[in-house]
């Protein structure tokens, strides 16, 4: 019985992580923009699951900001609000200045070829402003991340990047094009920086460009 109990559990939680997949993949191909309304029945009839697992879904991502409910009219893709995306934005930076703290110096130091060679890719001017060069973005900030050596910091990194790309994809977000080699010289001021610097430098490094998003508040 308690075998059967953790296979239900496991095959119930598979369910839901599909169905959340499959509704975050319409969010980031634009089937599905801010105002949409998502009907929970609708949704797993298309599917062919219950309503359970959609309603699991669907209240991550409220969670991580994708969806709203709104009582007696149901559930929304969230329309995208400027203090959102500046918030958006503060959490990945603190996620970011903390990670650079571990990991500047000798971990970047030891993979300083394969860091140079994205950084050069992305600096190259052909990705500037595409949804290629945005990828490799997240992709280097990533690999940087991880050097960290802390699982907990690249998880809360990518759902706080999806949900600025999600962002971008509302053209919300409207960056201006970066400075020649400005991810090749953000390596090399991480392979021998302390701590403070560190920090000081990714700062810098992600506020450059967005100027446009730091000035939302009052």
């Amino acid at each position: 019985m308690k075998m059967y109990q953790k296979d239900h559990l496991l095959k119930k939680e598979s369910l839901s992580g599909d169905v959340y997949n499959e509704i975050l993949n319409r969010l980031m191909d634009n089937r599905l923009v801010p105002g949409t309304m998502l009907n929970r029945r609708d949704v797993a009839k298309e599917l062919g699951v219950s309503v359970a697992p959609v309603l699991e879904a669907m209240l991550r991502l409220e969670i991580e900001g994708f969806l709203e409910s709104v009582p007696r009219k149901g559930s929304f893709v969230k329309p995208v609000k400027k203090e959102d995306v500046y918030g958006q934005f503060m959490v990945r930076e603190a996620l970011e200045c903390q990670a650079a703290r571990l990991y500047c110096g000798k971990p970047v130091m030891k993979n300083i070829k394969s860091l140079q060679k994205a950084a050069e890719t992305l600096d190259n001017r052909t990705n500037i402003g595409s949804s290629k060069g945005w990828e490799k973005e997240i992709h280097f900030h990533l690999s940087l991340i991880e050097l960290a050596g802390c699982p907990a910091l690249n998880q809360a990194f990518i759902k706080s990047v999806q949900l600025g790309l999600f962002y971008q994809l509302c053209r919300i977000i409207n960056e201006q094009p970066h400075p020649a080699d400005k991810h090749v010289n953000l390596v090399k001021k991480l392979s021998v920086s302390s701590p403070d610097d560190a920090e000081k430098h990714i700062r810098f490094h992600l506020r450059s460009g967005k100027e446009n998003i730091l000035d939302l508040p009052e």
